[in-house]
């Protein structure tokens, strides 16, 4: 079967991205410009203008680019049923990585993920990360590791919650987040922090 060519609109998109993937992390978001993404790319700056209407959607879009091509893996691992702790803990590694090997677009966008009530979700109604954490709690609900009293949305909330300060932390000390410390912040999560209580 024929795989379908981008279109020129898509083309020119995912120009931009790749221009601004490089000029972000020499330059920050903030002292990128948009003329110089746009000669990067080699295109016009109202090319640019007309697919992005900031750096800042630019920047996020970059995220959901990647979080689209890891993603896909951990979509088919969630339809096969795999143990959603596992599931959960791999795909926020996996969040981490890419954020450590792009800082500077990282700190840009989950600095303003906190600072802002933006949704962070993905362009068009396409998945998002947020949307793949949300199906893997509720893969964990059916499996009984995740508690089951909740829509699993304010959970992933939580996870989000915690997870993104300490990203944000790993990437101002520069120490990258390793699996145990992931498992960590999941046991924290799942578990809370409070002192064991005994049961009635």
């Amino acid at each position: 079967m024929e795989v379908a060519k981008p279109n020129r609109k898509d083309r020119s998109r995912q120009q931009i991205l790749d221009a601004a993937l490089i000029e972000f992390e020499q330059h920050g978001v903030e002292g990128a410009s948009m003329e110089a993404l746009a000669t990067r790319a080699g295109l016009t700056r109202a090319t640019v203008y007309n697919l992005f209407a900031s750096k800042e959607e630019i920047a996020f879009a970059i995220v959901h680019r990647a979080s689209t091509q890891w993603g896909s893996a951990f979509r088919r691992r969630l339809e096969a049923g795999e143990n959603a702790r596992l599931l959960l803990r791999d795909a926020l590694l996996a969040a981490a990585r890419w954020h450590s090997e792009y800082p500077r677009i990282a700190m840009a966008t989950l600095m303003r993920a906190l600072s802002t009530d933006t949704e962070m979700e993905a362009p068009n109604g396409r998945a998002s990360f947020r949307g793949l954490l949300r199906d893997v709690l509720a893969l964990g609900q059916k499996q009984g590791v995740i508690r089951a009293d909740h829509d699993p949305m304010p959970l992933t909330f939580i996870v989000l919650g915690l997870f993104i300060p300490t990203v944000i932390h790993a990437l101002q000390t520069g120490k990258p987040l390793t699996a145990d410390q992931i498992d960590w912040l999941l046991q924290l999560t799942l578990e809370g922090i409070g002192a064991r209580s005994e049961r009635k």
